[in-house]
């Protein structure tokens, strides 16, 4: 297997942002409690809350603050900052920057026994990857991180009740660089009108499941971000 510099740097992020993550989920024992005015939201099983998408905005939220909190105060390898402009207009949510590298980190809850494979839409995706700075290398990292609502129950240990809350029961990340797109892709639709690179088609959200994923692995040594560059470039002219 030949040396991938680009792909260990990114790998090595990877590892290092699931660190800091688990770090700061580990504060709270992996249970976090939604409140306002000091009111459990998700106290009564029949709230409005938790079957809608808020819970997965509210995690990204917390999430992202957070990081860029813990890698500044305690100086860690990689510095995450928040990314300045709304999800509506870029494709991801905070970055950092190292050595020459910027990691653009797009951060996704998924519930339990649910789907969340949408990525962003890909003429984001293409202006903030391929238009933005062309000239700087970059590694677009998703970061999912998986939660269940858990019912309240008394901690046998520490003789306390226990509200119900969001449970944390996974985090995981992989890089977009990883994914072979050339022949196909899977999205969602929006607006059909335009042609080309303005092509209406390229409103759709990029969609990649874990089993698609599999399925259209990238060779190890064509992982790089001019290949990924060059493919996003091919897809959004050939969305037609």
């Amino acid at each position: 297997m030949s040396d991938n510099q680009y792909y260990t740097r990114s790998l090595d992020f990877q590892k290092k942002l699931k660190e800091y993550v688990s770090n700061i989920f580990k504060t709270y024992g992996r249970e976090l409690v939604l409140r306002l005015e000091e009111y459990n939201l998700l106290q009564s099983k029949h709230n409005c809350i938790e079957s809608s998408t808020a819970i997965g905005f509210i995690l990204e939220e917390f999430i992202v603050a957070k990081l860029d909190m813990y890698t500044h105060c305690s100086e860690e390898d990689y510095i995450i900052d928040r990314h300045i402009g709304a999800t509506t207009v870029d494709s991801y949510d905070c970055f950092s920057k190292k050595d020459g590298n910027k990691f653009l980190i797009n951060v996704k809850a998924e519930r339990k026994g649910s789907n969340n494979n949408a990525i962003a839409a890909i003429k984001q995706l293409y202006h903030n990857y391929c238009e933005d700075a062309p000239e700087q290398e970059k590694s677009y990292v998703i970061l999912k991180i998986g939660y269940s609502i858990a019912e309240s129950y008394e901690d046998d240990e520490n003789r306390r009740a226990k509200p119900r809350h969001i449970y944390i029961d996974s985090i995981k990340t992989y890089c977009l660089e990883e994914v072979d797109l050339p022949k196909e892709h899977r999205q969602d639709n929006r607006s059909w009108s335009e042609k080309g690179k303005n092509s209406g088609k390229n409103n759709g959200r990029l969609m990649i499941s874990d089993k698609f994923r599999e399925e259209h692995k990238m060779p190890y040594k064509y992982i790089s971000y001019q290949n990924t560059f060059a493919q996003l470039t091919n897809l959004v002219e050939t969305n037609v």
